[in-house]
C-alpha cells in the first residue's frame, strides 16, 4: 500500500484542477462556471482555517510521542495540518464530476477515489483523521456551494436572453403574449 497511496494522493494535489478544466472546456464549457467557482470556494474555505484559524497546526509527525511510520523519501510536513487541503479538493472535485457525467457508476466512483485520497493523507501521516474529516466536509459545501452559483448564473443568463427579446421560436400560428 506505501506504493498505491503514495501516488493517489496527487488526486487531491492543487494540479488535479487542470484536466478538470480542459474537459470542461473541450466538452461543456457554461460548467466551467461551476469550476471556476469550486476552485475559489474550496481554496479560500481550506486557506483560511488553515493558515487564519488554525496556523501552525502540527501534523502527526510533530504531536506525537512514539515513532510515526513514514515512507522513505516521501517528505512530511509538520504544520498546516487541520484541514487537509488534499483531500477538499478531491471531494470538491469528485463531487462536480459525479454531478457532470450523472451516471450512477460515477456518483459512486468518483466520492470513492475521493475517500481514498483522504485515507491516504492518514496512511501517509499527513494528517489526523479529523483534518481529514474536516477536508471531506469543505469539499462537499464547495461543490454544494458552486453548484447554486452554477444555477444562478444559468438562470440569470436565461433570464438575460428574454430581456434582449430573444425568444425561443414559436410555430406558426401560435398565440403568444406579443400578439
Amino acid at each position: 500500500f506505501d506504493y498505491l497511496f503514495r501516488y493517489l494522493t496527487y488526486l487531491g494535489d492543487g494540479i488535479i484542477w487542470v484536466p478538470l478544466f480542459v474537459y470542461t472546456i473541450a466538452y461543456k464549457r457554461e460548467f466551467l462556471v461551476a469550476i471556476i467557482a469550486a476552485l475559489n470556494i474550496c481554496t479560500v474555505l481550506t486557506h483560511f482555517l488553515k493558515r487564519v484559524v488554525f496556523p501552525d497546526e502540527l501534523r502527526p509527525i510533530g504531536v506525537l510521542t512514539t515513532r510515526v511510520r513514514t515512507i522513505e523519501g516521501l517528505y512530511v510536513n509538520r504544520v498546516h495540518s487541520f484541514p487537509s487541503g488534499h483531500t477538499s479538493t478531491a471531494f470538491t472535485l469528485a463531487l462536480l464530476l459525479a454531478f457532470r457525467l450523472a451516471k450512477t457508476f460515477w456518483t459512486f466512483f468518483f466520492p470513492v477515489i475521493a475517500f481514498f485520497v483522504g485515507y491516504s493523507r492518514v496512511y501517509l501521516a499527513q494528517h489526523f483523521v479529523t483534518d481529514v474529516f474536516a477536508g471531506a466536509l469543505i469539499g462537499i459545501v464547495s461543490a454544494f456551494l458552486s453548484l447554486m452559483v452554477y444555477k444562478w448564473w444559468k438562470e440569470r443568463k436565461g433570464a438575460r436572453k428574454g430581456i434582449t427579446g430573444k425568444r425561443p421560436p414559436t410555430t406558426e400560428g401560435s398565440f403568444t403574449s406579443d400578439d
